[in-house]
């Protein structure tokens, strides 16, 4: 965390640095996977440098409003985007970043997600998941890069394809999480970091 605690950081204060202005305003175009991290650096950011940081939330990709690629397309102004790679190549072929600015800052793995107090499924092997998803009577996946992951390529990769697409749902803008939390879902998969 210490690492990434500081790669955020230094992320940050060379952005503010080489905008035109050196604006007392950063505006940080977010998606779920940093949000919790960077809300925990964003006053020791602002306590270093002076600088306020605002943070607009949303899904790295997406046909919702409030998706940064959408957001941007509307005419709304970033200093710094902090995102999903695969979102990002797209912005930077779109020349909406500038070029030669991108660091990565992590990995962010996938995870699943039940309902407190329901068993645990094993999935330590493919054909372990493979049968958790066969049995589950339902199962939700975010609108991000991990439930673009589990729809285009995990389900694919199982073998699977036909068999669960009556009990799998993409979920736009709400956590999985909390979906299932509610029973609304027997499982979930987003990003362990939103999870």
């Amino acid at each position: 965390m210490q690492k990434l605690t500081r790669s955020i950081l230094t992320l940050l204060v060379c952005t503010s640095c080489s905008t035109a202005a050196l604006a007392k305003d950063v505006t940080v175009m977010i998606s779920g996977g940093f949000k919790a991290a960077l809300e925990k650096l964003a006053p020791e950011y602002e306590a270093q440098s002076g600088d306020k940081i605002i943070l607009v939330s949303g899904p790295s990709m997406g046909k919702t409003p409030q998706a940064i690629p959408a957001r941007l397309a509307r005419g709304e102004q970033a200093d710094v985007l902090i995102m999903v790679g695969d979102a990002l190549t797209q912005l930077e072929k779109e020349r909406w970043t500038q070029p030669g600015s991108r660091v990565e800052l992590a990995d962010s793995p996938i995870g699943m997600v039940v309902k407190q107090g329901a068993p645990k499924p094993v999935i330590k092997t493919d054909a372990d998941l493979r049968n958790v998803l066969l049995q589950a009577d339902s199962f939700a996946y975010s609108d991000s890069a991990s439930g673009r992951y589990v729809s285009g390529q995990l389900f694919k990769k199982l073998g699977i394809e036909e068999q669960v697409k009556g009990k799998a749902h993409k979920v736009e803008r709400i956590p999985v999480a909390s979906e299932v939390a509610q029973g609304k879902y027997a499982l979930g998969f987003q990003q362990v970091s939103e999870l």
